[in-house]
């Protein structure tokens, strides 16, 4: 893997190498899912994506980070509801198809991704189904852990 992301060798400190975000993967897996991932930069303030795009990929930060808002309903006001740092996933709902995000993505500072697109995951379904699971629980997993996390916030403020 020549690729520095891909290689974790980007310059910083807050970095994780596809090793490090694809742990829950065999080493065979991870060079077969990082066959299949591109490589993305997002400059410091631009959107991944915005409330309403179509969502049809998932991210996977690998370094920087990434504020998560959500519209208030006061106009076009945007409350952030996470910051996000490296090792998150962004965008899982885009595995699904026919949806559209619910919230805006934003790079605080350039931030370097990984991504897996709904084309990408099909393609990885016909030839490899059993990464395609490990990959669906994983997410599973970690959509469960936030889920337990915003009940234990609102539980605290109710």
């Amino acid at each position: 893997m020549n690729n520095p992301l891909l290689s974790g060798h980007l310059a910083g400190s807050e970095q994780k190498s596809c090793a490090d975000v694809f742990a829950f993967l065999g080493a065979a897996e991870q060079k077969r899912f990082a066959s299949v991932v591109t490589e993305r930069t997002f400059e410091q303030d631009t959107f991944l994506f915005e409330v309403g795009d179509p969502a049809d990929e998932v991210f996977f930060l690998a370094q920087g980070r990434l504020s998560v808002q959500k519209k208030t309903g006061f106009h076009r006001k945007m409350q952030v509801v996470a910051i996000l740092e490296p090792g998150a996933i962004v965008g899982e709902a885009g595995l699904l198809s026919g949806h559209i995000h619910g919230v805006s993505v934003r790079a605080i500072e350039q931030s370097h991704l990984f991504r897996l697109g709904c084309h990408e995951l099909e393609a990885l379904e016909r030839t490899d189904s059993q990464l395609v699971i490990k990959l669906l629980k994983h997410l599973l997993l970690i959509s469960s852990l936030r889920l337990e996390k915003t009940a234990e916030r609102l539980a605290h403020v109710l």
